[in-house]
């Protein structure tokens, strides 16, 4: 699939992390999301009924950022890739990529990341 909605660089401040200072004073995360879905019904019907609220995405991403804290970033990534599927039936398969630019690391950086892809299981043959 070659359609995709994308949020960027999304800002968020979370208390995520395998240190007890990570979680005591929290840090800036920065996250990428790429959602696969078939958006020719709503570029033909022009109605956002037709496709996946980046708005929205935004807010389950938030939603998922804000609950228990974690220790690794891949924890947090399955889960929002999991609260997209879960959330907006049109989703086929979801990239989420978090940046960690404060990781506690005795090293000059711009940032460490995880990125995962998931993907929609569906039974051979089921339409959505």
């Amino acid at each position: 699939m070659s359609d995709r909605i994308i949020v960027r660089n999304l800002a968020l401040f979370g208390y995520h992390g395998a240190l007890e200072s990570e979680r005591a004073s929290g840090q800036r995360f920065f996250v990428d999301i790429e959602i696969e879905s078939d958006l020719s019904a709503a570029g033909n019907s022009d109605k956002v009924a037709d496709t996946i609220h980046y708005g929205e995405v935004v807010v389950a991403t938030t939603e998922v950022f804000n609950e228990a804290p974690v220790n690794l970033l891949e924890a947090l990534c399955e889960r929002i890739c999991a609260r997209i599927l879960d959330r907006f039936e049109l989703a086929d398969a979801v990239s989420v990529e978090i940046r960690k630019p404060s990781a506690p690391i005795p090293a000059v950086f711009d940032w460490v990341a995880v990125k995962i892809r998931r993907e929609r299981q569906q039974a051979p043959g089921a339409r959505r």
